[in-house]
């Protein structure tokens, strides 16, 4: 049962990692995990990117401990966005479609062909029922 609690907590940061490269460095593509273990802090995840192992980094939990690579730190954009900041953009990003407003008379209109298509299909119940009746 530990185990798997403890994958899911590494599974979750590789996630957070993943994202953190992705919003802040414009040449990213892949992420390559090479270690991940506990320890005095928290925890600690090494890897690379880019399948570069030049570009390496080591990060902690919620990747508010991160350090890398000359070489990657290089390929950062600045001012580097923080993990919660890139999730606070995200969740506020989400915009929901606007309909198209309708203007009085359009809705009449819609009304109005409602209506003609349920007398229309009331007529044709009627004259089938007149019909059997015959």
């Amino acid at each position: 049962m530990k185990h798997q609690e403890n994958r899911a907590l590494f599974n979750e940061q590789k996630e957070k990692v993943a994202l953190y490269l992705k919003h802040n460095i414009p040449d990213f593509k892949t992420v390559t995990f090479t270690n991940e273990e506990f320890n005095p802090i928290g925890i600690s995840i090494d890897g690379y990117i880019n399948n570069d192992k030049n570009l390496s980094f080591t990060v902690g939990k919620d990747v508010k401990i991160f350090s890398c690579s000359d070489e990657l730190d290089k390929m950062f954009k600045e001012p580097r966005k923080g993990y919660d900041e890139i999730i606070e953009k995200e969740e506020t990003s989400i915009e929901m479609p606007k309909e198209k407003t309708k203007t009085i008379d359009e809705i009449l209109s819609d009304l109005k062909s409602y209506e003609d298509q349920i007398i229309s299909r009331n007529k044709n119940i009627i004259h089938t029922k007149k019909d059997k009746l015959l």
